[in-house]
This record gives structure tokens, C-alpha cells and sequence, in this order.
């Protein structure tokens, strides 16, 4: 390969590298990115109709507090505060699923 390939080629690796943003900033990316979503399921939230006799309803609390883990185990990873291992035992399970039905997982004062 001649130098002028060499160079053409090295040039083109340069701006490959600056293109690609690093894990870290696409993990910071994806933080805002949940952020906006907690502020549009916020206003969805103080929108909604949903009346006591709706058999259904969207558990805006459930995927606040999944967001909030995702969020904490990305910032847990960007920033590591220590480097021993965590509790297994600290992580909870998400939700996943935010449709629920009257008096389900509901505690009612009789």
C-alpha cells in the first residue's frame, strides 16, 4: 500500500473513532432519553380520565419506580462508586407489565 492509501486510510479510521460516540456517552444518552419519558408519563399521568369504575387502568407508579432502577444501574455503572461486587439480593425485578385491573394489588381502607 502506498503512503497516500496509508494516510487515506488512517484518515478514515480518525474519523470513524470521533463519529462513534463511546459507551459511556450513548449510556448518558440513553439517561435523557428516560428522563423525557418520565416527563411525558407525567403529563399522560395528570391527563387521564380514568374513572373508579374503569376495569382498567395504566400503573403510571410501577414503570416510574422501573425507570428510576434502569436509570440508577446505568448511573451505578457510569459512575462506580467502589469496586466490590453488590448485593446480588439489592436489584429488583421490573414490573414489566402496566395494565392492572381494579382492586388488583389494591389495598382498600373497609
Amino acid at each position: 500500500m502506498n503512503t497516500l492509501g496509508k494516510a487515506t486510510l488512517f484518515a478514515v479510521s480518525i474519523v470513524a473513532i470521533n463519529v462513534q460516540a463511546t459507551e459511556k456517552e450513548q449510556l448518558a444518552q440513553a439517561i435523557k432519553q428516560l428522563d423525557a419519558a418520565q416527563l411525558s408519563l407525567q403529563r399522560a399521568n395528570a391527563e387521564a380520565r380514568t374513572s373508579a369504575k374503569s376495569r382498567e387502568y395504566f400503573d403510571y407508579g410501577a414503570i416510574t419506580q422501573d425507570i428510576n432502577a434502569i436509570k440508577s444501574g446505568i448511573n451505578q455503572y457510569i459512575n462506580p462508586s467502589r469496586a466490590i461486587p453488590r448485593d446480588p439480593n439489592a436489584f429488583r425485578t421490573l414490573k414489566e407489565d402496566y395494565t392492572k385491573l381494579r382492586n388488583q394489588g389494591e389495598k382498600r381502607g373497609k
